[in-house]
């Protein structure tokens, strides 16, 4: 004799074993969705550097870029665009005045056109940094 699964339990079963994924998805998928979206995304960075300093030492990285460092920058001086991908990164910028030097230095962090960062000198012949989640 065949035995049979009555209709209401056949069906709470099949609701429960189709809305369980649904459920993960909107708890935990839409979250994991926006990071993976928000991983992908590109930024445009530009670090500057002003102030009176005569041919401040400036160094700076681009999130997951190698560090790159510059003797003798003249001042007013900018990175150009740099492009990042993903959310997080470090962005930081560092400038010294060379020994002897009684400028003052400025630092900027810009990041789709809009200033994050920005820290001058306290004192004359002092550096600055600037450093900052791309978010």
């Amino acid at each position: 004799m065949k035995r049979r699964v009555p209709k209401p339990l056949l069906i709470v079963l099949l609701v429960v074993v189709l809305a369980y994924p649904a459920f993960q998805v909107f708890l935990f998928g839409y979250t994991g969705i926006r990071m993976l979206i928000a991983s992908q995304e590109t930024h445009e960075v530009v670090y500057k550097v002003t102030g009176t300093a005569d041919l401040p030492s400036i160094s700076y990285n681009g999130g997951d870029k190698d560090p790159v460092e510059l003797k003798h920058a003249s001042v007013p001086w900018d990175s150009g665009t740099l492009k990042i991908k993903g959310r997080n990164q470090l962005l930081s910028v560092s400038t010294d005045p060379q020994v002897d030097d009684k400028g003052s230095v400025r630092c900027e962090i810009w990041v789709d056109g809009k200033l994050i960062e920005s820290k001058e000198s306290l004192f004359a012949g002092f550096g600055a940094h600037c450093s900052q989640f791309a978010s």
